[in-house]
């Protein structure tokens, strides 16, 4: 296996695991926030919205430009 193929592999298992958490915080009675709850309280901010803005320019930056 490549690098490039462990890379992808880690960012699989990243969003696989971000995909069960979800689901989780879907139960009824859950006290996990989910996804959208949880960008909504990260948007009321302004450093929110920065932090939120660089992590999608690094994804595609080192993720998506090939």
């Amino acid at each position: 296996m490549s690098s490039h193929d462990v890379t992808v592999a880690i960012y699989a298992l990243i969003a696989l695991v971000g995909v069960a958490v979800q689901l989780m915080s879907l139960r009824e009675g859950s006290d996990i926030p989910s996804l959208g709850q949880v960008l909504t309280r990260i948007m009321h901010s302004r450093s929110g919205r920065i932090g939120v803005m660089a992590g999608w320019m690094w994804l595609g930056l080192h993720y998506f430009a090939r």
